[in-house]
């Protein structure tokens, strides 16, 4: 059988031309921003644009340095059960929660914050989508840029200089423009593949997803321009470009397998639950999409495609497909302290939990330009703008923050004043200034928490 990135070529350039063209640089976007980019940045084949990792051997050749610094949100869309998730104990010697124990492995990183609010918001559903905000829809109609959300307001000021001022993937709704409009997410992993690595050219979009179905690689559109620039770069990296491509290659293979779980059966579940029925609809509750999505976001971050990422797990009620869950994820959150239903809940934000943990361990072990790990430079958040979703407070908000060079292993717990605790946005001023944002104030912000972050 022909090797279909060959038989792709041949039909689209004509056989004489095709290794040739294969090879070709392709146009960029229009709106791609050359004058801060080198293009000598990417590996080219027909429709697919990969960019590479920061590296030492281009730079020197460049004069460029990367010193960008990045931000990453993961949120839950029902919060976490604040019984597991909050420590009983202050500082550093904390106990572990249930929740937080998949983290052990990083509490010296970690800063667990406890009775973080946004005061002007109230409860119900739609304190979810307020998370990078504070800000109720209502509340901002004659003001609309009131709704900016942080991710946004951060792409504008460390975004300019990627490919993508920002990503948002995954369930939800949490960012927000300046014109006060929620902005769409992507939610299908194959989607943001192509999104992140094949070029948008509509003349080869037919071609492209023909190759695509055929089990082929994009590694194998650029082989000849991977051999060309290897010879060029230095032992060390060779072996960073080598890693990257494996990674690549690894998330490849999981979006090819997805499709081998479409004959398994699913779990038999209570009335009421949604499963998911479109087939064009890619649940986040099953851990192989999950697990693609986080691997996703680090190979975004590697290649510097973005600096600013959000990531929603999905709400609703639909059935997690783990062994013990019988109920709705939306059903379960409403568990009127019902220990059955509690102690499945605790399965999927153990899961939620085990997947921070692992992209965390993506971001250590996956080294930039100057030989330092990616997490170093990159502040990740994990939170909800809902706290307890059995009676859908927005009170106490369960937030955690690590890397960016933040100080961590510790758990802080302010005091309420009456119902209200601390601001969460003074959390949200102290990550911008710790991102080179010259600011004091971000929406509801009263301070910041620079004494505790240093």
């Amino acid at each position: 059988m022909q090797n279909p990135i060959l038989r792709f070529a041949n039909e689209t350039f004509g056989k004489e031309n095709a290794f040739a063209q294969m090879i070709t640089p392709c146009p960029l976007p229009s709106n791609y921003p050359m004058n801060s980019i080198n293009r000598r940045n990417f590996l080219r084949g027909v429709g697919v644009s990969l960019a590479l990792p920061s590296l030492e051997s281009l730079q020197a050749a460049t004069g460029h340095k990367s010193t960008a610094q990045r931000f990453v949100c993961v949120a839950t869309n029902y919060g976490m059960n604040p019984g597991g998730f909050f420590p009983e104990q202050t500082g550093a010697n904390y106990t572990l929660p249930t929740l937080l124990k998949p983290l052990e492995r990083h509490r010296k990183e970690l800063t667990v914050f406890t009775n973080l609010d946004h005061p002007e918001v109230g409860g119900g559903h739609g304190c979810s989508n307020t998370l990078l905000n504070g800000v109720e829809l209502k509340d901002a109609k004659e003001n609309p840029q009131r709704l900016l959300s942080l991710d946004q307001f951060l792409a504008e000021k460390i975004g300019r200089e990627t490919r993508f001022p920002s990503l948002r993937m995954g369930s939800g709704g949490i960012s927000w423009s300046r014109a006060g409009v929620r902005l769409p997410t992507m939610g299908n992993p194959r989607e943001i593949f192509a999104q992140l690595f094949l070029e948008d050219n509509p003349k080869l979009k037919a071609k492209r997803k023909q190759y695509l179905s055929e089990d082929a690689s994009i590694l194998d559109a650029v082989l000849e321009d991977t051999r060309s620039l290897s010879m060029r770069l230095s032992r060390t990296d060779q072996e960073k470009l080598e890693e990257y491509l494996t990674s690549i290659r690894d998330v490849e293979r999981k979006l090819q397998r997805r499709t081998e779980w479409i004959d398994v059966p699913k779990p038999k579940a209570n009335s009421g639950v949604i499963e998911g029925d479109d087939e064009n609809f890619v649940d986040l509750a099953y851990p192989y999409n999950t697990s693609v999505m986080y691997e996703l976001m680090a190979l975004a971050l590697q290649a510097n495609l973005t600096n600013v990422i959000t990531f929603g797990h999905p709400g609703g009620n639909r059935l997690f497909p783990f062994d013990g869950i019988t109920y709705g994820y939306h059903s379960l959150t409403h568990h009127g302290k019902r220990p059955d239903l509690l102690k499945e809940l605790t399965i999927i934000e153990t899961f939620y939990a085990r997947q921070f943990a692992g992209f965390l361990d993506l971001l250590k072990k996956t080294k930039d330009s100057e030989d330092r790990p990616l997490l170093d430079s990159t502040v990740v958040m994990f939170g909800s703008g809902m706290g307890n979703a059995s009676s859908h407070s927005s009170r106490n908000l369960p937030v955690m923050v690590t890397g960016g060079g933040l100080k961590g292993g510790n758990h802080h717990r302010f005091e309420r004043k009456g119902r209200d605790g601390r601001p969460l946005c003074d959390l949200y001023v102290s990550i911008l200034q710790k991102l080179g944002v010259e600011t004091d104030r971000f929406s509801t912000s009263s301070a910041n928490l620079n004494h505790l972050l240093g």
